[in-house]
């Protein structure tokens, strides 16, 4: 009888835990969203926004590994590709403290790269992630 309700409990647990776990898409939706908005702000020396965007990457990223980095996906897993973005994130992060456009924008454009590469890695090469050609912000309020 307790085995039973230990096992019922468990089961229900799983349950939850899939429902309340974001979709993979909704993540990379997210991480896509943020990495866009980051460009801007960067190439226009608002710092604080390029640094607020970028956590947001980082926050992403550590939530992409929390719920799918050891799921199995074609040939590589998630973790393994994120640990590939963190020597990039650094840079930028140091390209952003120090205000230096130029640093910034070489590791954009590595961060780019690397999303890419990631998406070649797991078969999923046809979702390309691109250099924004507008900005993400307006300075205008609805």
């Amino acid at each position: 009888m307790r085995q039973t309700t230990i096992d019922s409990l468990e089961t229900r647990i799983q349950q939850l835990e899939t429902k309340i776990k974001p979709r993979l898409s909704v993540l990379m939706n997210r991480l896509q969203v943020h990495h866009g908005r980051m460009w801007q702000p960067g190439i226009t020396n608002d710092w604080k926004l390029a640094g607020y965007e970028l956590e947001k990457v980082r926050e992403t990223l550590t939530d992409l590994s929390a719920n799918f980095g050891t799921d199995k996906y074609a040939d590589s897993t998630i973790d393994l590709e994120i640990s590939k973005l963190q020597s990039t994130i650094a840079l930028m992060e140091q390209a952003v403290k120090s205000k230096n456009k130029d640093s910034f924008v070489e590791h954009y454009s590595a961060l780019t790269t690397q999303c890419n590469s990631c998406h070649k890695a797991t078969g999923l090469d046809f979702y390309k992630v691109i250099q924004p050609v507008t900005p993400a912000y307006s300075g205008e309020t609805e």
